[in-house]
């Protein structure tokens, strides 16, 4: 498996170098290296500690939801370390660094992957609801793809309903169950939505959908700093941008499965940081460059650290040779 994982990872390195080597050439890469240059360094501090914000509050969400579904056993700082490990796999391809949290967990705490799995999903259904919200407060001013955005909204309310109704999840896995493949599975589906029964009740939905706009907020004040220190002016105007700018990018690559949503969310950033704010090229890849840095990497450099402290004590070694 770790021979597989690092040919992953690598993989994903290697497209992720493609993908900058792309946008460094649709910026010309003299004037955007002046670009970065120029841009005033000294609101770096308080770029990323809106970034730490939005890993703090999605750790109190997951800290919250262990105990909605009744894990009570994970101290804070363990369930910190497990948290932030899960970013050490976001440039694996599909996804699957989501679930490491879910491993560390069965590793440490014997807690069933399918018991705590339906966190990893219901983190991120919340934290697509936040980002719709956000980007529905940014395009008040922007008229754009409202329609869309409702549209997505919608869906995911329906989604939360029909988890909510036992009748009819019953009846479905029932009938899913007779397939022979499935079949197999009927004990894993079973666990995994008695667990997603719990979290996506309303209660816990709407204080997860709260965290989750809190977390998101954090992310989009990062972007608009990051434009203030390339000269923008720091008003509404702009902030409002930011927060459709960046939840819309990161709702795209969301919807792709690229580590990270490596070329989608830079691409779409970087479009929509021109279309809206009329900047050039130079400055919206900048721009994109420089929120990436401290957002995905920044976060996958956070993971490798928890991931480290984890592994002093046997848990990832164990996880990775399995």
């Amino acid at each position: 498996m770790l021979t597989n994982l690092r040919s992953k990872i690598i993989g994903s390195l290697a497209f992720a170098a493609l993908v900058y080597f792309a946008l460094m050439l649709y910026a010309d890469a003299p004037k955007l290296a002046d670009a970065l240059a120029h841009w005033d360094w000294r609101w770096l501090s308080l770029t990323l500690l809106a970034v730490l914000v939005n890993y703090g509050v999605r750790f109190l969400r997951w800290h919250y939801y262990l105990r909605v579904i009744g894990i009570t056993q994970v101290s804070a700082r363990p369930s910190l370390l497990i948290f932030l490990a899960g970013f050490s796999l976001t440039m694996v391809p599909g996804k699957l660094g989501e679930l490491l949290k879910s491993v560390l967990l069965k590793a440490r705490y014997e807690v069933p992957v399918s018991r705590s799995a339906s966190i990893v999903a219901a983190e991120r259904l919340t934290d697509v609801m936040g980002m719709v919200l956000l980007a529905a407060m940014g395009i008040s001013v922007f008229p754009l793809g409202l329609p869309a955005l409702f549209i997505t909204f919608v869906s995911l309310v329906l989604v939360v309903g029909v988890v909510q109704s036992r009748r009819i999840v019953e009846a479905l896995l029932g009938w899913l169950t007779h397939w022979r493949l499935l079949g197999r599975l009927a004990n894993l589906l079973w666990n995994l939505y008695e667990s997603a029964y719990l979290v996506l009740r309303w209660q816990p939905l709407v204080i997860a959908v709260l965290l989750s706009l809190v977390a998101w907020f954090g992310e989009c004040v990062a972007l608009f700093l990051i434009l203030h220190g390339f000269g923008l002016e720091a008003n509404w105007h702009v902030l409002l941008a930011a927060l459709f700018i960046y939840a819309s990018a990161s709702l795209f690559g969301a919807a792709t499965f690229t580590p990270g949503g490596l070329g989608t969310t830079e691409g779409s950033m970087t479009s929509l940081i021109q279309l809206l704010l009329g900047a050039s090229a130079t400055l919206a890849a900048a721009t994109t460059l420089l929120v990436r840095v401290c957002t995905l990497w920044f976060a996958v450099g956070l993971g490798a650290v928890a991931l480290l402290m984890l592994s002093r004590e046997g848990v990832t070694v164990a996880v990775l040779k399995t």
